[in-house]
């Protein structure tokens, strides 16, 4: 992911957001964001609630000013970068009032891997989290958010199985010790040699196995989609011809002559973990 892009493209963002243009926001955002607005209470997850919920607000005349935007950067890894931007802005109502803020908003960024039009593999980063950091109260001119932004998750969340415990040597005389279920996907790199697996917390992994030798000796986790690219199953969104799906969002191509192949497979190991949850909750 270049850096400097993401830092520019963070910006124009802004600038474009606070103009009363969203559109290069969500062209820049992920299928699964999670936005959380500027005011107290305001939490959206997915894309399309978002664009829901903003299409249902009704043309308002509020106007804003920005002023010195400063924007810092960390990045945890190759594919995952946190941009966060601190600036002033004054919010303009109708009624004459005028609210001014020290903001704060930090994009979580990560690279998506997308096949252009030429049938290349290309990264493209996409935000997963705005978080505007600082939420102020609402105002009582505030006719921008009503009831149906406060979809607040009161939910609760438990942790997944780790699944079973690998170890691949990593390149670079690196020892990798991983999960199963932290593998989402993998493809061939250094003209076939080695794999880079991709991990859940946006992090990769490059290993000195082939993507043949990684399902071949791990079968009963990996599936084989493409000559270049393997699945872990848990991980699939969904299929259709002939692209497989990932819940992280990235599209895998699958040749012509191996879907109904490679379906059939994803069938039987959905089948299988199926069976083995249902056999491990009657044992409880």
């Amino acid at each position: 992911m270049k850096r400097q892009k993401v830092i520019d493209l963070t910006a124009e963002i802004l600038l474009h957001y606070y103009d009363n243009d969203v559109s290069l926001f969500l062209e820049n955002t992920d299928e699964n964001i999670l936005w959380y607005g500027p005011a107290e209470g305001q939490f959206l997850r997915g894309k399309e609630a978002l664009i829901s919920a903003w299409t249902m607000e009704q043309a308002h005349p509020l106007t804003f000013t920005m002023n010195s935007l400063k924007i810092d950067m960390v990045s945890p890894g190759p594919a995952l970068c946190i941009t966060v931007a601190h600036f002033s802005v004054v919010t303009h109502y109708p009624s004459g009032n005028d609210i001014a803020i020290n903001q704060r908003v930090s994009f979580t960024w990560h690279e998506r891997m997308r096949t252009d039009e030429k049938g290349r593999r290309i990264g493209c980063p996409r935000i997963l989290l705005c978080d505007i950091t600082n939420p102020h109260p609402k105002s009582p001119d505030d006719t921008i958010y009503p009831v149906h932004f406060e979809q607040i998750y009161s939910g609760f969340t438990t942790m997944p199985e780790r699944g079973k415990r690998l170890h691949f040597r990593g390149y670079g005389q690196t020892e990798c010790y991983l999960f199963s279920d932290t593998v989402m996907w993998g493809e061939s790199c250094a003209n076939g040699q080695r794999s880079l697996l991709h991990l859940t917390d946006g992090t990769t992994a490059e290993i000195i196995l082939s993507v043949r030798d990684v399902t071949r000796d791990h079968p009963d986790l990996f599936l084989r989609c493409h000559s270049s690219f393997f699945v872990n199953p848990d991980h699939v969104r969904s299929l259709r011809r002939f692209t497989v799906s990932m819940r992280c969002g990235t599209e895998l191509p699958v040749p012509e002559k191996s879907y109904t192949h490679f379906r059939k497979a994803m069938e039987e190991a959905i089948r299988k973990r199926s069976g083995s949850k249902q056999e491990k909750e009657a044992s409880l």
